[in-house]
């Protein structure tokens, strides 16, 4: 039997989902109300499926998303949600994560449990992020791969960054310029990162 964890803040939502999951012959080893708990839980109990909800107080479920799969690549997470726009997410999409919309239907359960363990764990894929520098009013863009994406968002000189598509071509070497590149930002040496970017026309 597949096992897993559920992740909401809304008790409700969580006692009808657990209903559903029963009834589709998952078993769910522990509930939890936001992506610290999920963090928590996914370390104790190793399940198979991490189902988590997104909008959820101080720590929500693209924090869960990203810290679960910075401690395990290889983890299989579903989200469920009310944002209706949640399937186009650049992560999701990056991550091969199946998104899950409210009011549940439970065809759409059935299959999303199918297709987690049918879809590809590979994280190696590159894909253009686009971010801001804090003394740097442009906005950029570069491919990298999701580790080195994880990384420019911890440099301390990173204004916001997010994934922009999905799925690009990027050669090995490409990926250790932007690794040495990101050491010498560690270090507040941006030129190199500049260098291998492109300024993006910027509509908003």
């Amino acid at each position: 039997m597949v096992n897993c964890i559920v992740i909401d803040d809304d008790q409700d939502i969580v006692n009808v989902f657990c209903e559903l999951l029963s009834m589709n012959q998952v078993e769910v080893l522990a509930t939890g109300n936001d992506g610290q708990d999920a963090i928590e839980l996914f370390e104790k109990f190793d399940p198979d499926i991490v189902f988590t909800d997104l909008d959820m107080p101080k720590y929500d479920g693209y924090y869960a998303v990203e810290n679960i799969k910075d401690k395990n690549p290889s983890a299989k997470l579903i989200v469920i949600t009310g944002d209706i726009n949640a399937r186009f997410s650049g992560l999701f999409k990056a991550l091969h994560i199946p998104v899950i919309t409210k009011p549940f239907d439970m065809n759409k359960i059935k299959q999303a449990i199918e297709d987690v363990f049918l879809v590809r764990n590979d994280i190696s894929m590159p894909f253009k992020i686009q971010y801001r520098f804090k003394d740097d009013s442009n906005l950029y863009s570069c491919i990298v791969t999701y580790q080195q994406y994880r990384n420019f968002k911890k440099l301390p000189v990173i204004q916001e960054c997010n994934i922009a598509q999905t799925e690009q071509e990027s050669s090995e070497s490409h990926e250790t310029k932007i690794q040495n590149a990101l050491n010498l930002a560690v270090k507040n040496d941006t030129t190199h990162i500049r260098n291998l970017s492109e300024v993006v026309i910027d509509d908003s």
